[in-house]
């Protein structure tokens, strides 16, 4: 129970923080052309570039707590 309200939360603490760092780092107006017709497709995948990023870098501090505590188990 507790694992999975901590999963839960990584998850959505890293995809709030790759979607605050996707806006405010990446000066998009380089890489995609805004106009007014597709500035709804361009938030959308912008959330779905933060899900997808968030969520990798949580899996992997989350798979690196598990090996962590497998390791310090395995040498008790």
């Amino acid at each position: 129970m507790v694992l999975s309200f901590v999963t839960i939360c990584s998850h959505l603490l890293f995809i709030y923080l790759a979607h605050h760092l996707l806006l405010s780092v990446v000066d998009w107006s380089k890489w995609l052309k805004g106009t007014a017709d597709n500035q709804k497709h361009i938030q959308l995948f912008m959330l779905f570039l933060a899900i997808a990023l968030g969520y990798l870098v949580s899996a992997f501090f989350l798979d690196i707590l598990s090996i962590s505590r497998n390791l310090a188990e395995a040498f008790r």
